[in-house]
């Protein structure tokens, strides 16, 4: 029996964003996304996601903010957190040695391969 596919909640304004990775990561993983930031912390608590991946420049609410809101609920804590954000390439982060705005990142425009090995490490 294969073992279910982990679960990763997106969060971003732009639901192209959405399409893009359903056709990256998709048949990997399980996707919820919200365009709805201030949504986001009630969707991961019923949602129980095993990451988290959000973009940083949204309207309401930054990316910024709801990883303060996530490391700050008990129930989310424990569920990595990272960026996912359009302001770097994927050369940039590999410069940053994978740290945006301070904590894990990701390039929207990362290539699939290494897209699925930053989020496995996440995952583990």
């Amino acid at each position: 029996m294969m073992s279910p596919k982990k679960k990763i909640l997106v969060i971003d304004d732009d639901e192209a964003v959405f399409g893009f990775l359903h056709i990256k990561i998709g048949y990997l993983y399980e996707l919820v996304t919200t365009t709805e930031p201030e949504l986001a912390l009630d969707l991961a608590v019923s949602e129980a996601p095993d990451l988290v991946l959000c973009d940083i420049d949204m309207p309401g609410k930054s990316g910024g903010d709801l990883a303060v809101e996530f490391l700050e609920c008990e129930a989310l804590r424990h569920i990595p957190f990272a960026y996912l954000t359009s302001f770097v390439s994927p050369q940039e982060v590999r410069d940053l040695r994978g740290n945006v705005g301070g904590r894990r990142g990701l390039a929207k425009t990362t290539q699939a391969p290494e897209m699925i090995q930053i989020i496995e490490q996440l995952l583990h």
